[in-house]
């Protein structure tokens, strides 16, 4: 049995235990469980500063330049942060896999990658609206990474993997093209990173309170 199969097979054990069990087990402080309603890509996002082009308020589907073209321009997290560490670099390896995927794979692919960057449209234009204000008394030709503003982007990013992945149908996905997108994302992207493993839990129990 593959690791990534054995890896679903653990997370459905997981959500199948009785809830007053779970409820016992340690839980990230932040932890919180998503709800399967939530439908993030038909967010109407407010009216953007003109300094921010079209395509980052309104990100094209089945497209991935929002993370380097609109997030890392404005945050400069650098190669390691969540625009391009993350955001970007997982939505170029969906997207180059995405033929692994059966039409409804494929179709819940591109809708997730769309939710996953329209969520994060409002904080860019916070953040834009922030720049303006403060723009006489910064260079805007030495870009300077702001970590405050890098964490609290990660954690929102982070917080809209589980509601995006079951508004766009998660739920109904076959358990062949579960498969293949947890190979996607790496058993070890799984394992040593929290936020993560979080997320998939949330999903797997999101199903759960669905079906």
């Amino acid at each position: 049995m593959h690791p990534e199969t054995l890896l679903i097979l653990v997370f459905w054990i997981f959500a199948s235990v009785p809830s007053s069990i779970q409820r016992s087990w340690p839980t990230s402080p932040n932890a919180g469980v998503a709800d399967p309603n939530i439908n993030l890509v038909t967010h109407q996002p407010r009216q953007l500063t003109l300094t921010i082009s079209t395509n980052c308020s309104s990100p094209p589907p089945q497209t991935c330049t929002f993370y380097a073209d609109c997030l890392e321009p404005a945050f400069h997290c650098g190669p390691e942060g969540y625009p391009l560490g993350f955001g970007g670099k997982f939505c170029t390896k969906f997207s180059l896999n995405a033929a692994r995927l059966s039409p409804q794979g494929q179709e819940w692919l591109y809708t997730t990658m769309h939710c996953l960057q329209v969520a994060l449209v409002p904080m860019l234009q916070a953040h834009d609206s922030e720049s303006e204000g403060s723009s006489s008394s910064t260079s805007m030709t030495t870009p300077r990474s702001d970590s405050d503003a890098c964490k609290n982007l990660e954690k929102e990013a982070f917080s809209t993997h589980a509601p995006c992945y079951l508004s766009s149908g998660f739920c109904k996905l076959s358990l062949a093209d579960r498969v293949v997108i947890v190979e996607i994302i790496g058993l070890k992207t799984l394992l040593q990173n929290w936020e993560v493993f979080e997320s998939g839990v949330q999903v797997v129990k999101g199903c759960l309170e669905f079906s």
